[in-house]
């Protein structure tokens, strides 16, 4: 790639992206990532109160990589009322040797909605209960939907049971989920959705614990994705001191501003004790799983996710148009 900044639209993407391969790409980010094989910084974050929002700034490039990427990503809550979607975004690729722009992806915020509904999947693997036959969804919203049907497809699970703080939205979503094939029931509470469910995925932008300990049944896996800025918070942190196992997507920033961060200022868990979740997936770090185990996958988000996806998408596209494509 060179001379002008080449554009990407969200077209583009939609056209060339498949969820298999979405996933297959976020599994072998995550995988890098825990084998120390990503440099990343810090992610940087701006969060707003009037209008509700949030923008996170994450860049990465694998080591042996040729590029590197930097990530915009917006959410502003209120922009439905607007007639606008809640997330945005775009991803800027550049060369690694020289530092100039490759590459604008105006993904509109759908690579990290994505890559976020990959990781979500291959977390509900990772710590999936023998025999769990119903997804239990806590969230209504864009992600919510995304959850719902990635981790039902890959892992093949028919049924979804979703808790909304709002009637009206949870009714939404089962509905839509049931257009697309699912068999999709509202739950009138977070005690009836963990009676039902056995594997459950958390993603609202809350600020309250939504999930509490004494609403968990034994043998439950949970997948918590919504806190993914300082402050955000939709796990009880005693279920951290409950759990067999706590899986994350990234060790420090998870006990910054994941759902981690909470239980590890109360000392209920050290941060060393998470087990990174590519190393699971990669078939290095697996535990075993009693049927009354506990186990918790607590994900922020990283900039690994962010290259792999970004990577696949300038890779899957060039390669439609007959282009020679660098990894």
């Amino acid at each position: 790639m060179s001379g002008a900044l080449r554009i990407v639209e969200l077209e583009e993407l939609f056209a060339a992206l498949t969820p298999a391969a979405v996933i297959a790409a976020v599994r072998n980010g995550l995988i890098r990532h825990a084998r120390g094989e990503v440099s990343m910084p810090p992610p940087m974050q701006m969060l707003f109160d009037e209008p509700a929002g949030d923008c996170h700034i994450k860049a990465g490039r694998f080591r042996d990589g040729e590029c590197f990427v930097v990530k915009i990503a917006t959410g502003f809550y209120g922009n439905p009322e607007r007639g606008l979607p809640v997330n945005d975004g775009l991803v800027l690729v550049f060369d690694a040797k020289t530092g100039s722009p490759q590459a604008m992806i105006r993904d509109r915020g759908w690579l990290t909605s994505w890559r976020t509904a990959a990781a979500g999947a291959l977390a509900a693997e990772a710590g999936m209960p023998a025999g769990a036959r119903t997804l239990g969804i806590i969230g209504t919203g864009h992600q919510a939907r995304l959850q719902a049907e990635w981790v039902t497809r890959h892992l093949d699970i028919g049924n979804v049971v979703v808790f909304g703080r709002s009637a009206e939205r949870a009714d939404a979503l089962a509905e839509d989920l049931r257009r697309i094939g699912l068999t999709a029931s509202v739950a009138p509470s977070i005690d009836a959705l963990c009676e039902s469910s056995r594997l459950v995925v958390t993603c609202t932008p809350s600020n309250d614990i939504l999930l509490p300990a004494g609403a968990v049944r034994d043998g439950t896996h949970i997948v918590a994705l919504g806190a993914d800025s300082p402050g955000k918070q939709e796990l009880d942190p005693v279920l951290f001191a409950r759990a067999a196992a706590v899986m994350v997507d990234d060790r420090d920033q998870c006990a910054d501003h994941g759902d981690l961060s909470h239980a590890v200022r109360r000392s209920l868990l050290a941060p060393d004790a998470a087990i990174v979740l590519g190393s699971v997936l990669a078939g290095n770090r697996p535990y075993p799983r009693s049927t009354a185990d506990i186990t918790i996958a607590d994900l922020t988000g990283t900039a690994a996710q962010d290259v792999a996806i970004a990577s696949l998408a300038l890779s899957v596209i060039d390669g439609a148009h007959g282009s020679t494509v660098r990894s």
